[in-house]
């Protein structure tokens, strides 16, 4: 952890949240500059819930950010976390990350196609979280295996969801897919209000 906080100041960010990994593997980390005011509300091993303030915003946006676990079991109770944060949501919410999952066939390209019922379990806890994905600008895929052709697997597994409050409040809100970091098979989510 101490690498990752020198990575934020670095960066030039002044606060920070973080949930330790387990072993070798997982952790997540959350930056902010003291421009907004950040209140954690809850965290777990693969999310992180915000509401987030700042001179421009008149009431509290919420934030939830996303690590989608792999493991079926594990990623079940995400999306019932996911759920119980969306029963307490009466303003502004923007949920993103990797989720490591699909929203339809067409956001993956290459390997076996994704089981259905994993596609719409996904899609079910969307609906029912009254979320919709917004888009993006940019490559249609967000991750890579970065195996050699014919092996190579494409997926949009990161992206950013928001509900009718998020749209009505920032209609020009755009997201970005940027291409990735050097150490990365992901690209980059960049989201514009």
């Amino acid at each position: 952890m101490s690498y990752v906080r020198k990575l934020r100041r670095r960066c030039g960010f002044t606060d920070e949240w973080m949930v330790d990994p387990v072993g070798k593997s997982g952790g997540l980390a959350l930056w902010w500059s003291d421009v907004l005011t950040v209140n954690i509300l809850f965290s777990s091993a693969n999310i992180i819930h915000t509401s987030v303030m700042s001179a421009e915003l008149t009431t509290p946006a919420y934030i939830t950010f996303i690590y989608g676990p792999t493991d079926d079991g594990d990623r079940m109770l995400c999306w019932q976390e996911v759920r119980q944060i969306s029963n307490n949501i009466s303003t502004s919410w923007l949920c993103l990350g990797d989720f490591n999952d699909i929203l339809s066939q067409e956001e993956k390209c290459g390997g076996l196609p994704r089981a259905w019922r994993r596609i719409l379990n996904f899609k079910t806890i969307v609906a029912d979280c009254q979320l919709e994905d917004l888009g993006y600008n940019g490559p249609s895929f967000t991750w890579c295996n970065n195996r050699d052709s014919p092996d190579t697997i494409h997926e949009r597994i990161d992206k950013a969801l928001g509900n009718l409050q998020l749209r009505q409040e920032f209609p020009s809100l755009q997201v970005f897919n940027i291409d990735p970091a050097r150490a990365s098979d992901h690209h980059l989510l960049f989201v514009q209000c």
